[in-house]
């Protein structure tokens, strides 16, 4: 008889609002304990709103209308102001698209890492640089010493971008989501800020949740990947079966736009998703679908249709 791991993200059902408007609708996924999941889709899928629902940051006009979720068994919905400021640091550490986000250019690196140190622990200084530097060396920084002693702004942007892995990994939290962390980055440092956060699940066992619109780094990093379209999660699963035997419409659509070594013609999405606020019937991807059928903008109910174990579509007809 097997025994079931709780998962360590469970999301249930939920829906987030923006001012009233719906932006997440009925969405539901659950990651494993070091397990590295990548949300993909176009701008305005909804991906970095969830990401922001579920570290709480969704800001004054945002709000969780609907649903469950629960990290490390912890009510995220629930929970108080106060103790949601504490398990930012110590088990959820945030790395943003532009370093500039994580740190404060007129301050020194090694302030800004001391203060959130101390902000959540009791370190003395010694305690803290030692802390620093051994996060510094597991993240395979070198020249510690130099990085403390300097400003963002004499860093280089790959560089500013791995110190701000270093500062959400500081006190060593369970789990890290990234917001489009490579996208403002060469392709020499994304390759190098890839490695450095898969190393973080290797030697530590990091639970890693990555959104980007580079299905090349999807395809190289994640365990699972979630496909989300105009607020829907569409298409969810391990990253073979999604890769391998994509079923929904657009995550086809997203995986032959990949560029090819060969060359070749890019090949886009033709139309445009719809717009937060705005109205449909059925499949929002349906105007879009190059295999939609005329019940698909009829007000049907969107349900998961399961392939493999953890592998699901939202296509009522199964996107043959």
């Amino acid at each position: 008889m097997t025994t079931s791991v709780a998962p360590i993200l469970d999301v249930k059902q939920l829906d987030v609002s923006y001012h009233g408007t719906q932006i997440l609708r009925n969405l539901t996924l659950d990651l494993n304990a070091g397990e590295i999941l990548g949300i993909v889709g176009e701008s305005g899928s909804g991906k970095s709103t969830l990401i922001k629902a579920i570290i709480g940051l969704l800001g004054d006009n945002g709000r969780i209308d609907h649903g469950k979720l629960e990290f490390d068994n912890i009510d995220l919905i629930r929970i108080k102001k106060k103790e949601l400021r504490k398990l930012r640091g110590t088990k959820m550490g945030m790395v943003f698209q532009h370093p500039g986000m994580s740190f404060n250019p007129i301050r020194k690196i090694g302030v800004q890492f001391f203060e959130a140190l101390r902000a959540h622990e009791k370190f003395d200084q010694r305690q803290a640089k030692e802390r620093i530097l051994k996060i510094f060396s597991e993240l395979r920084l070198q020249d510690g010493e130099r990085i403390l002693q300097s400003y963002p702004f004499e860093l280089s942007g790959g560089m500013n971008q791995r110190v701000a892995i270093a500062l959400a990994m500081v006190l060593n939290p369970v789990m890290l989501l990234a917001d489009e962390p490579t996208s403002a980055l060469d392709v020499t440092v994304q390759a190098q800020v890839v490695r450095q956060m898969m190393d973080l699940r290797d030697d530590l066992g990091t639970t890693i949740i990555m959104v980007t619109h580079n299905m090349g780094v999807v395809s190289y990093m994640v365990d699972k990947i979630a496909v989300m379209y105009a607020g829907n999660l569409v298409e969810y699963g391990k990253k073979l079966d999604v890769m391998k035997n994509p079923q929904h419409p657009y995550t086809k659509a997203l995986i032959a736009a990949i560029p090819q070594l060969k060359g070749g013609d890019m090949i886009g999405i033709p139309g445009r998703p719809p717009m937060f606020g705005e109205t449909y019937l059925g499949c929002p991807f349906a105007p879009r679908c190059p295999s939609s059928l005329s019940e698909c903008s009829q007000d049907i109910k969107l349900e998961r249709n399961y392939y493999e174990d953890e592998h699901w579509t939202l296509c009522p007809y199964g996107c043959e």
